[in-house]
C-alpha cells in the first residue's frame, strides 16, 4: 500500500525555500546576514503589478544621484510595498539575527521571493529572485540585498 501511494504522489506536495538575506557589498565575505528582512513569497504568475514595478525600479538610475530619478524611484518603491502589502502571498517570514528565514510553499515553478527591510543610510533595501519549487523537498533561495531584483 504504501508503495503504491509513493506513485500516486512521487514529489512533495510542499516546498521549503530555505533562505538567507546576504549583505551585498561583502556576500563573499559576510559570515552573518541581514536580521529583520520581511521576506514575502507569491505565485510569480499572479503578481503582473509587483514585477512592473520590481522592473521599472531596476531600470532607474537613481543610485547615480540624480534628483528626478530619486523621485521616481521612491514613487515606485512606495508603489511597489503598497502592492506587495495588498498581495496574496503563499507564505511570509521575517529574517533571524544570521539573516535565514524559511517559507513552506506550494509546489509551482515560479515563486517571486521578494525581501524588504528599513536601512539606516539607504533609500531602498531589497532584493527579488524567481525561484523554481517543483520537484523538491527544499530550494535554497538567497537574496542579496543590493536594491535589485535578480531574475
Amino acid at each position: 500500500m504504501l508503495g503504491l501511494l509513493s506513485l500516486v504522489h512521487p514529489y512533495p506536495e510542499k516546498t521549503l525555500l530555505d533562505g538567507s538575506a546576504q549583505p551585498c557589498a561583502d556576500s563573499r565575505e559576510a559570515t552573518s546576514g541581514v536580521p529583520g528582512v520581511h521576506v514575502y513569497a507569491f505565485n510569480a504568475k499572479k503578481i503582473p503589478a509587483i514585477r512592473k514595478s520590481l522592473f521599472v525600479l531596476d531600470t532607474l538610475e537613481w543610485e547615480s544621484g540624480d534628483p528626478a530619478a530619486m523621485r521616481a524611484a521612491a514613487v515606485e518603491y512606495d508603489r511597489l510595498l503598497s502592492q506587495v502589502r495588498r498581495a496574496r502571498t503563499l507564505g511570509y517570514a521575517t529574517s533571524n539575527g544570521n539573516g535565514d528565514f524559511e517559507i513552506m510553499v506550494p509546489q509551482m515553478d515560479s515563486v517571486l521571493v521578494f525581501g524588504e527591510a528599513r536601512m539606516p543610510g539607504e533609500p531602498f533595501y531589497y532584493s527579488a529572485k524567481v525561484v523554481d519549487a517543483t520537484g523538491q523537498e527544499e530550494v535554497r533561495v538567497v537574496l542579496l540585498m543590493c536594491n535589485q531584483q535578480l531574475l
